[in-house]
């Protein structure tokens, strides 16, 4: 099955529910990105490569701080999306965006001065391409950042379900790029490259309704739903509709779930 999943996947299905799903404390995120950018100054560090820019929910951000955000994505949904965010934001002139692969970016070496990847290396199989890429458009002084926001409106033990019933059908969910990224990390440390963990600093706890989380999972809004057939998904979702209400007696039960916005800073050495 993996074999039949795209080089990179492509979230024109999942743009009309991706950022009311993958939303995340706001204080947490506006003082984790005032970190970064003290740590990084705009000023120094203007010029912002985001691969994978989606709808712009980080990049409208940084460029509110003072970066020069320009970012490529392989889906021209979300590309659509962001388009209309740009155009009604007062930074709009400090974003630009193009379609295109993190396997194949196009620009030339060294640039950009920093480059800011949230959660991108899960989706793409030549991930370390992609990885490679990030290193060479920016400068060699410059950092990749590969930034983590938080879980949004999942639940992983739903999502863990979710793909055990599947996989009692005979359908596991294919893995298309790395489960970790500790994998990038990895890779980037055998490279050659410093890398250095920012987290345990921005933590909140979510609550979330099991009806909603279930919802989500139903209208496919995770990229673990992509791949599975018609067929399979939704006997998946019954039966774990199904397991719940028997479980918790109903599907308003709120459960919490620890989330963080955390960053691994890589550098050449």
């Amino acid at each position: 099955m993996a074999d039949s999943a795209p080089e990179t996947l492509s979230f024109d299905p999942m743009v009309a529910l991706y950022d009311e799903t993958r939303t995340f404390d706001a204080h947490c995120f506006r003082a984790a990105l005032g970190e970064l950018a003290a740590r990084f100054p705009p000023g120094t560090y203007h010029k912002l490569l985001e691969p994978g820019i989606g709808t712009g929910r980080i990049a409208l951000p940084l460029a509110e701080m003072g970066y020069d955000v320009t970012g490529v994505d392989i889906s021209a949904n979300m590309l659509s999306s962001l388009q209309k965010r740009r155009a009604q934001s007062a930074v709009a002139s400090r974003i630009r965006c193009r379609r295109a692969d993190v396997v194949r970016l196009p620009f030339a070496d060294a640039a950009f001065d920093i480059a800011v990847a949230v959660h991108l290396f899960y989706f793409i199989r030549g991930w370390k391409r992609a990885a490679d890429e990030l290193l060479r458009v920016v400068r060699p002084d410059g950092p990749v950042i590969l930034m983590h926001t938080g879980m949004g409106a999942e639940v992983p033990l739903l999502n863990q379900r979710y793909k055990t019933l599947c996989a009692e059908q005979g359908f596991d969910i294919p893995t298309l790029g790395v489960k970790s990224t500790r994998d990038v990390v990895a890779y980037y440390e055998r490279a050659g490259c410093r890398v250095e963990w920012l987290r345990d600093r921005r933590q909140w706890t979510s609550r979330l309704r099991l009806d909603k989380a279930l919802d989500y999972i139903a209208a496919r809004a995770y990229s673990f739903t992509t791949f599975t057939p018609d067929a399979v998904h939704h006997a998946a979702v019954e039966r774990l509709t199904a397991a719940l209400e028997a479980e918790y007696g109903t599907l308003s039960t709120v459960v919490e779930v620890p989330n963080q916005v955390n960053f691994v800073v890589v550098l050449r050495g």
